[in-house]
């Protein structure tokens, strides 16, 4: 499944030289995977079946600068693999549209003992479906 999820970069998220700080990037991965998971209807499937989505790994890769008020978009692609969800995030400066970040990684979805537990079938079908609409 995939989705584009959109910002601007605030001044609290700078560090000393004015740049977005790296850590910030994890943040706007997560603002994206629940934009993405929430458009597809998941959040509240996954309440229903009483799961919450844990991020197990992250990698991220930086490759270009982003500061004060640049537009950003998030473009989030998540599939089911081997019993966890796999992503990737491309964080876009959106003027110039150059990559800034690349972050992959996965999830699983944990029930409130935090067990590791199998992807619903109900998940599985929506993200095969729409991972091949857009």
């Amino acid at each position: 499944m995939k989705s584009t999820y959109e910002l601007t970069v605030r001044g609290y998220e700078l560090d000393s030289f004015g740049h977005v700080n790296n850590a910030v990037y994890l943040n706007y991965a997560e603002a994206a995977m629940w934009h993405c998971l929430n458009r597809y209807g998941l959040v509240e499937l996954l309440q229903k079946e009483g799961l919450f989505p844990v991020i197990l790994e992250s990698s991220l890769r930086y490759l270009h600068e982003l500061h004060l008020l640049d537009p950003v978009r998030i473009e989030t692609e998540m599939h089911c693999s081997a019993g966890l969800v796999r992503y990737t995030h491309i964080v876009i400066q959106a003027n110039t549209g150059l990559t800034a970040c690349r972050i992959r990684g996965k999830l699983a979805y944990v029930n409130g003992e935090r067990i590791i537990c199998d992807i619903p079938q109900a998940a599985r079908e929506l993200m095969e479906r729409d991972s091949h609409e857009d």
